[in-house]
């Protein structure tokens, strides 16, 4: 049953990845083009903007890879546990790349309300969201390790303790 969902999953990555390579490469240097040519008096901040945007966009791509890391753990492609340190290693770079992105997206949105003074009610409920959401994800992420390192702990003695009972 695990094969099918990993495959599933792989396969959404997948899907991911390459909109994500798109948006870097077609979308994000068009919409700069264009919001530069809209509005002529900001058009200075296009370039450093779309850089946010790849960088964003880089975040998500450098997460994607490590869920596909851990899927290698979870489809049993690998022979180590969630305890090993190259698993933990994957669960740090995608919270580190959720890490990134948040502050990458609320430091362009700050800066954008509060120096360029455009955006309004918009640009602050995409910046609460942002902060909010992000650093949801990223403590998300630190408890789903944290649990899965507790389990882990706690299964082991109880599998020595079957196993004894068992030649007992």
């Amino acid at each position: 049953m695990i094969g099918p969902v990993v495959l599933a999953l792989r396969l959404c990555l997948v899907l991911l990845g390459v909109g994500a390579l798109a948006g870097q490469v077609l979308y994000v240097p068009l919409a700069a083009t264009e919001a530069a040519r809209a509005s002529p008096d900001l058009a200075h901040l296009a370039v450093p903007y779309a850089v946010a945007a790849v960088v964003v966009l880089a975040c998500v791509q450098a997460a994607l890879v490590g869920v596909w890391k851990l899927l290698a753990v979870l489809g049993g492609r690998r022979d180590c546990g969630p305890l090993d340190p190259g698993a933990r290693r994957w669960v740090g770079v995608v919270a580190v790349s959720a890490a990134v992105a948040t502050a990458v997206t609320v430091a362009t949105v700050t800066h954008l309300v509060s120096w360029v003074g455009v955006g309004g009610p918009f640009a602050l409920v995409v910046q609460a969201a942002s902060l909010v959401g992000g650093t949801g994800v990223v403590l998300l992420l630190v408890v789903v390790l944290l649990l899965v390192v507790v389990r882990h702990r706690l299964a082991a003695p109880a599998a020595r303790s079957r196993e004894v009972a068992g030649v007992g």
